[in-house]
This record gives C-alpha cells, sequence and structure tokens, in this order.
C-alpha cells in the first residue's frame, strides 16, 4: 500500500477509489504535483459527499454501517466523523490492518470504527446492520456469494450501496479486469443477483462523466512523480511501477470518455 499512502496520502482518511470533478472541468495540470494530489484527494471526498447525499444519509444516518471491502478505511472513518455511524470496516488483507487501525486511531475513531479481518465472501457477523457500503470494491469479488453475504449481515429493510464500475463493450474487459484484478460485470446482472437475495433496487445514478477527469489528474500526478524521480534520482517508488499507472490510466481516461465503462451509484435495499 506504499503506492496508496504516497498518491492518497497521508490520511487520515486514505481512499482507493475514482473521485467527482464537475463534468466541464478541465483544470490545468502544469501545476506543482502536492496541488495535484491534493486535487485528487478532495475529489475522492466530493465522491463520498455526493453518493452520502443521493443515498439520503443525512436524513436518517444509520447507527451500524458495514464498510465491505474497507480499503485502508477512509471511508469508515468517514461515515463515522460525518454521521456518528458505528463502522465495521471488513479487509481480507491482513497487511492492511494495522495500518487501518492506525489511521482509525489518529482519526480518534477507534470507539466507532472496528477493523475486522474477514473474506466479504464469508461474513459472519454477531450483530446486524442497518447499512452497507462498498466502494469499487464488489467488482472484485463473486457477486453470486457476496451479495447473500451482505443481505445476512443486514436487518431487514436496511439497504446496501455501491460505487462501482459496469463494463459496456467486452473488448476492454481483458485491460482493465488484468490491470485492477477486477470482474467488471453490468448493472443487470448486480440487479438480478442482488433480487435473488432479496434485495430491490433503489437508486441507480451515472456518475461516469464526473469521474473521467479523475484519469487526467492521475496521469499527471503520476508524470509529475516520474519527472521528479528522474531529475533527482530519487525513487519513491519502483519506476516501472510509476511507468505502467502512466500508461494503464491513459487506457482507463479513453475506455470512461468514450463510455466503454460506466461508473454508477447503485443502492439496492433488503425487503422488509
Amino acid at each position: 500500500m506504499a503506492d496508496v499512502m504516497r498518491k492518497y496520502g497521508p490520511g487520515p482518511r486514505v481512499h482507493f477509489h475514482l473521485g467527482l470533478f464537475p463534468a466541464d472541468a478541465v483544470p490545468n495540470t502544469s501545476v506543482p504535483r502536492e496541488t495535484l494530489r491534493q486535487r485528487l484527494v478532495e475529489a475522492q471526498e466530493n465522491m463520498l459527499d455526493f453518493a452520502a447525499d443521493v443515498w439520503g444519509v443525512a436524513a436518517s444516518p444509520p447507527r451500524r454501517i458495514l464498510d465491505v471491502g474497507c480499503g485502508l478505511g477512509g471511508g469508515s472513518i468517514y461515515w463515522a466523523q460525518r454521521f456518528g455511524s458505528a463502522v465495521t470496516a471488513v479487509t481480507n488483507m491482513p497487511g492492511d490492518v494495522p495500518l487501518v487501525k492506525e489511521l482509525v486511531a489518529r482519526a480518534e475513531m477507534s470507539h466507532l470504527v472496528e477493523p475486522l479481518l474477514m473474506d466479504a465472501h464469508d461474513m459472519d457477523l454477531p450483530m446486524r446492520h442497518n447499512a452497507a457500503v462498498a466502494f469499487e470494491s464488489v467488482c472484485h469479488m463473486d457477486r453470486r456469494r457476496v451479495f447473500p453475504a451482505v443481505a445476512r449481515a443486514l436487518e431487514r429493510g436496511g439497504w446496501f450501496a455501491l460505487e462501482d464500475h459496469f463494463l459496456l463493450r467486452g473488448e476492454w474487459a481483458g485491460t482493465i479486469d488484468g490491470y485492477y484484478r477486477t470482474n467488471l460485470g453490468s448493472v443487470q446482472e448486480y440487479q438480478d443477483i442482488a433480487a435473488s437475495c432479496g434485495f430491490v433496487l433503489e437508486h441507480n445514478t451515472d456518475i461516469t462523466d464526473q469521474v473521467v477527469e479523475f484519469w487526467v489528474q492521475s496521469m499527471a500526478w503520476t508524470a509529475s512523480e516520474l519527472d521528479h524521480a528522474y531529475a533527482t534520482q530519487q525513487w519513491s517508488l519502483p519506476e516501472r511501477r510509476l511507468t505502467d499507472s502512466a500508461v494503464a490510466h491513459g487506457r482507463f481516461f479513453r475506455a470512461w470518455r468514450d463510455r466503454a465503462v460506466e461508473t454508477r451509484l447503485l443502492l439496492f435495499r433488503l425487503r422488509g
């Protein structure tokens, strides 16, 4: 996670997902690397704010939220700080748990956020949750297993809200899935599997146009990081990792701009 911390840190709210820019925004990329980093982090926070608004979280804040695939816990800390929710932060990465706990402690949210090392496909939790969230994590999972697991963890009438990517043109599957180790599907696939577990789709919001610029700013940050490393011969991250990222994000920019892939906010409610 050193690359994530370098690009999206220092935290305590560290996110590893896309962020929102206004659909017509074209921010100048000829700016200092730190300015680019701050833009990326701000855009990620904008994503959470917008999702919370679309999902009506402020009107009825969940008492207990399940964060499915919490990454480094940035979203978990967000829900706790912003809405006072108790959050169960589930990750299947043993090496990330100490860092998540450290970031939660830095945010002074240890009383509300509980990191758990657990496979989301096999969750067996002692308490029921009012809500569950997943930001760009379900695309890495077996939907036929994770939706039933989430349903078991929710109270009747609870909701499962996602931000995720959906494949519209199959020729891009190998490029994206190969780089991010995902298994992109369709909205219809999610809806069908969710329905089989007792969920009803309540919200489906297209945010593709607002995330396209994130790829541009990300490419600019990586290019600036490479320029700095070549000039100083001080490598904070491996050269191959940076060059691969720059090339890949250029491809992803085209995929999202051309709508070969869409990014959407979905909210499913478990029937009461």
